[in-house]
C-alpha cells in the first residue's frame, strides 16, 4: 500500500485520523478536546528516539497539526478528503495509531486500528479505557500525559516481541 499512496516504505509512520482543528477551513486554530497540542507535544519528544519518524494524517481542518510538524521538521503526508474504503489501505500502512484527545464518543479509531493490525495508543476517552487493557492489546494513558505517550512509542519501536503481542491482541479483540 505505501507505493501506491507514495508513503516512505523505510519510516516508522504514525496516524492519526480526525478532524482537529476549528471549523472547516484550513483548521490552524485547535479543536483541544481533540488533543491536537496533545500529539504534537508527544511527536516532539518520540522523535528524538525514533529519528526515522513520518507522520500520516487524514481529515480536514488539520492546519494546526500540520504548522507544528512543518516546525519540528517531521516529514508527514496529508490525505484531506479520502475515500471511505480506503481508510483500511491508510491503516494498513501504519507502525502506531495516536488517539491524543482529552473527551471522545468512540472513537472509531480504536477499533479500526485494532482491526487492522496497528498498535495504539490512547489517552483514556471514550471506550478506550473500556477495551484496552494496558501493555496487552495497546496502551491507554492519562489524559495530556504526552510524555507517557511518547515512552510506548519507544516502546514500541524497540521490542518486536511487545509489538507483536500487541497487534495479535489487539485483532483478537
Amino acid at each position: 500500500h505505501k507505493e501506491l499512496l507514495n508513503i516512505p516504505k523505510d519510516k516508522f509512520i504514525i496516524g492519526s485520523f480526525q478532524k482537529d482543528g476549528n471549523g472547516w477551513g484550513k483548521g490552524l486554530t485547535p479543536k483541544l478536546i481533540k488533543g491536537p497540542d496533545i500529539f504534537l507535544k508527544s511527536l516532539e519528544i518520540i522523535e528524538k528516539y525514533i529519528p526515522n519518524l513520518f507522520v500520516l494524517l487524514t481529515g480536514p481542518a488539520r492546519g494546526y497539526v500540520k504548522d507544528g510538524l512543518n516546525r519540528m521538521g517531521i516529514e508527514y503526508k496529508h490525505f484531506d478528503f479520502i475515500k471511505f474504503d480506503q481508510i483500511p489501505k491508510l491503516y494498513n500502512c501504519l507502525n502506531l495509531y495516536l488517539i491524543c484527545s482529552r473527551d471522545e464518543g468512540g472513537p472509531y479509531s480504536l477499533l479500526e486500528s485494532m482491526a487492522c493490525g496497528v498498535p495504539i495508543i490512547s489517552t483514556k476517552v471514550g471506550m478506550a479505557h473500556d477495551l484496552i487493557e494496558n501493555e496487552v492489546n495497546g496502551f491507554v494513558v492519562d489524559v495530556e500525559d504526552y510524555k507517557k505517550i511518547a515512552e510506548y512509542s519507544r516502546f514500541l519501536n524497540d521490542s518486536n516481541q511487545i509489538r507483536d503481542k500487541i497487534i495479535k491482541n489487539g485483532l483478537n479483540t
